[in-house]
């Protein structure tokens, strides 16, 4: 006997079981395909296809509960038991009944519900966004906050309501303090909250949540999260609290420099804007900070003024208190030729208009100082000092270094 013919060779009957077997794999195998393919697109459809799945029927359930405004009737109850039945592993079906036990009013069961399901797929969105509403209205704010982060990535969409929420939790005390706690972590949606919350939070609250963290901020260089708190209270009148708190959140070695106008030979001091320099890089021009060994302050803010825009190329806010005082730089020309535009240093209040004008005119290759005297008056102790490129009558594209600045006391 060969091999060939040791061969087990089925009979019909088991011949024909075993078609129906691979039939059957087939057809789940489609099945599945296709309700995968339109299970959130067409649930219903879906649902048509023999035996239904549980994560269609499910669907289906959530399509209806949506269609009725988050109302769960009966049909829709058999949809999401039925789903559980054939898929006890499923999230969503637990989260269905969650919902349907909170419209009874067993807020207990629905939350333990939730968390079940939440537990069971950390990205189902009805899990994690009903758990974050319930944890806040319960007052639960450590376990909301750690709802934030999850739902956030789940639906992007919805950060700029979730940090308005967030900033209702900041108004009340035990909001406050869990806020704090969890914002020294670092979540990655920390800056949002402050640029939302600076515009409605009052000074008090913005700056006690953003002190703790203050020296791990620093750290990460980010300092995005502080300027939007500073620029919001500058702009509530409050810039010279904001300029005290932005100075104690400097490392100390610095702390004790920040008089007047901060940095003022461009060497990359840390600090957080607007109290340190704002450098543009827009169609008006570009500013960089750079290394000048031929200089005797070894730095240099180096500006280039496209010509054909008036606009800002570099700003800081400064605190000074009223009194006469002296505007003094150093500048110099870095290319040849024509110079059509302008480069001027200008002082104004910070929500006011100018009160000092100096042109950085002429210029040339060598290092040349300059001055203006700059009167402040009382209400005006918070400015703004601008680095101005303006078009001259001739195009022209101007690159120069600047250097010293400085606000001192006049006499």
């Amino acid at each position: 006997m060969t091999v060939e013919d040791s061969r087990y060779i089925p009979g019909s009957v088991v011949r024909v079981t075993m078609l129906g077997a691979a039939l059957v794999l087939a057809w789940m195998s489609v099945r599945g395909a296709v309700q995968d393919s339109v299970r959130d697109a067409d649930p219903q459809l879906a649902a048509q296809f023999w035996p239904a799945d549980g994560a269609s029927l499910a669907a289906l359930a959530r399509s209806r509960v949506a269609a009725a405004s988050g109302d769960i009737d009966d049909t829709t109850r058999a949809l999401y038991r039925s789903a559980l039945a054939r898929d006890p592993l499923l999230a969503d079906p637990l989260a269905l009944a969650g919902l349907d036990a909170a419209g009874k009013g067993d807020i207990s069961r629905a939350e333990r519900l939730m968390v079940a399901a939440r537990d069971r797929d950390p990205r189902a969105p009805l899990a994690r966004f009903w758990l974050l509403d319930h944890f806040v209205r319960t007052g639960h704010y450590t376990a909301a906050l750690d709802e934030v982060g999850p739902a956030i990535r789940l639906r992007p969409e919805a950060i700029t309501a979730i940090m308005t929420v967030l900033t209702a939790i900041a108004a009340t005390p035990d909001g406050q303090r869990a806020l704090a706690d969890k914002l020294a972590t670092q979540p990655f949606w920390r800056t949002a909250f402050f640029q939302t919350a600076a515009n409605t939070s009052s000074s008090d609250t913005l700056l006690a949540l953003l002190s703790p963290s203050s020296s791990v901020a620093s750290r990460m260089a980010t300092g995005d999260e502080q300027r939007a708190v500073f620029v919001a209270m500058i702009n509530a009148g409050d810039g010279v609290r904001a300029y005290r708190a932005w100075r104690q959140l400097l490392p100390t070695n610095y702390r004790e420099r920040a008089h007047g106008i901060y940095d003022g030979n461009f060497g990359r001091w840390p600090g957080a804007r607007p109290f340190n320099w704002i450098l543009s890089q827009d169609e008006v021009g570009s500013t960089r900070m750079v290394t000048a060994g031929d200089l005797p302050q070894a730095t240099a803010l180096d500006v280039r003024y496209f010509g054909s825009t008036t606009g800002v190329l570099a700003e800081q806010y400064v605190y000074a208190q009223s009194g006469t005082y002296q505007l003094r730089l150093a500048a110099r020309r870095r290319t040849n030729g024509a110079t059509g535009g302008r480069l001027s240093m200008e002082v104004r209040c910070a929500n006011g208009s100018v009160i000092a004008t100096l042109p950085l005119d002429p210029l040339d290759a060598q290092l040349r100082a300059l001055s203006t005297p700059v009167n402040v008056a009382p209400g005006c102790e918070m400015l703004r000092v601008r680095l101005i490129g303006t078009p001259g009558e001739m195009f022209s594209e101007i690159e120069a270094q600047v250097t010293g600045v400085e606000l001192v006391p006049s006499g």
